[in-house]
């Protein structure tokens, strides 16, 4: 392995170890080695420092391989078109879609494509109450949908604390409607 890349992975290792508990610091250190390793695999013969700064580019896989784990553990798990269908008693995918393209549903596009939708929506009785009228006050055009989704899932000090869809859950729909109204125009601002 070249200097280069040893120095990468001695400063990402040597981090993780500093700041984490053994059992993070194995993962992270088998992490970073094999890292470096594939680096080393795709670099051979190339100049590597062409590639920039070491300790960015480990920083940015680092991100790139933790991103989908960081949003399922904000969002909570997602259901594909399928299990949507299931869910909600067996309607057509057909149904999902039109569901989703009129805002009743939240649905968010994978960087692969694919159309996922955060279970933190449903309840037993379908999709959450007042759901569709909190969707409705973003421009879903203009702000991304996992931005909507993150703030429904994420605790909300105007909410006393709860994530805005459990203030949903509890009937607080007013509440929820202007803390959405507030964000979403800041979010335009």
């Amino acid at each position: 392995m070249s200097p280069l890349l040893y120095k990468l992975a001695d400063a990402r290792v040597g981090q993780a170890m500093a700041d984490t508990s053994p059992s993070v610091f194995s993962w992270s250190e088998h992490a970073a080695r094999a890292f470096a390793a594939a680096l080393e695999e795709l670099a051979t013969g190339a100049d590597v420092r062409r590639l920039g700064d070491p300790v960015v580019i480990g920083r940015r896989a680092a991100l790139v391989a933790a991103a989908g784990q960081v949003w399922t553990d904000q969002l909570g798990p997602f259901y594909d078109s399928d299990g949507v269908r299931k869910l909600l008693g067996g309607v057509s995918r057909q149904a999902v879609s039109d569901r989703a393209r009129r805002g009743v549903l939240l649905v968010l596009r994978t960087g692969a494509g694919r159309l996922v939708y955060p279970a933190f929506q449903f309840d037993r009785n379908g999709t959450v109450r007042g759901l569709p009228d909190v969707l409705a006050v973003f421009d879903l055009d203009d702000i991304s949908a996992w931005t909507v989704a993150s703030w429904l899932a994420t605790p909300d000090p105007d909410l006393d604390g709860r994530r805005p869809v459990d203030a949903l859950r509890d009937g607080d729909l007013g509440t929820v409607l202007s803390a959405a109204r507030d964000v979403a125009a800041g979010l335009a601002a």
